[in-house]
């Protein structure tokens, strides 16, 4: 429902601006006693008409004097971006161990990776790399900085979620060292050959929501194999 404004009244030119336009109609000064008189009620009036109706500017939205709405509402603030929290961890990197663990062996890792989108879809981890981390000291602290666990974690990414914290300290030969592959268009990785040992799953996907906005998901989680097994998992936020 729209409000017309209503047209204000133009203000009252005066008497002198009257006489002006409209000759002899300037009124006669009153006598002096008269005037004295009629003075003093007239002063009283507008000053309890003043009392009344406040005597400050009325109060604008935009905070300008003069400048009125038919609604003071306030002015919408802006959100301002939020800041990645940084974290320096303690424990240095150890390549040598990383590339001890990632010997070949006789186990397979295979897996999905999946999650519901606010439209109730599912988005998979299709095309994306997943990477493959053996658990040392320096990773687990990683996975604890970055998902809040070193076991099971999601990272949300995109609109609303807060930004990942950034490592001040990181190794850059702990990416280097890390084996990748690439999920199937179903969504399917695998991971052949593996030693004996315990390891993170690391990927992450996207999608857009309905406003077009990107929206997803980074999913960790550590897995033990052995003995030439085949390890099945089943990633989901």
């Amino acid at each position: 429902m729209t409000h017309q404004r209503r047209a204000r009244p133009a203000p009252d030119a005066g008497p002198v601006r009257r006489a002006a336009l409209f000759p002899g109609l300037l009124p006669r000064p009153l006598p002096i006693h008269l005037s004295i008189h009629l003075s003093i009620p007239l002063v009283t009036l507008l000053l309890a008409a003043l009392l009344a109706g406040g005597c400050g500017p009325k109060r604008s939205i935009t905070g300008f004097p003069g400048e009125t709405t038919q609604e003071g509402r306030p002015a919408p603030q802006q959100d301002e971006p939020q800041r990645p929290s940084t974290v320096t961890l303690g424990t240095p990197y150890d390549s040598k161990e990383a590339r001890r663990k990632l010997a070949p062996g006789r186990n397979t890792i295979r897996g999905t990776a999946t999650a519901r989108t606010p439209g109730g879809e599912v988005a998979t981890c299709a095309g994306k790399p997943v990477t493959l981390v053996p658990v040392t000291a320096y990773s687990s602290e990683r996975m604890f900085a970055i998902y809040g666990s070193d076991d099971k974690g999601t990272l949300r990414l995109g609109q609303g979620a807060a930004p990942p914290p950034v490592i001040t300290n990181d190794d850059p030969r702990y990416l280097a060292d890390h084996p990748q592959t690439v999920c199937t268009d179903s969504g399917v990785f695998v991971f052949k050959d593996i030693a004996d040992g315990q390891f993170f799953i690391v990927t992450g996907f996207t999608w857009l929501t309905d406003d077009k906005k990107p929206q997803g998901v980074g999913l960790m989680q550590r897995v033990s194999v052995s003995g030439g097994q085949t390890r099945k998992l089943d990633m989901k936020p």
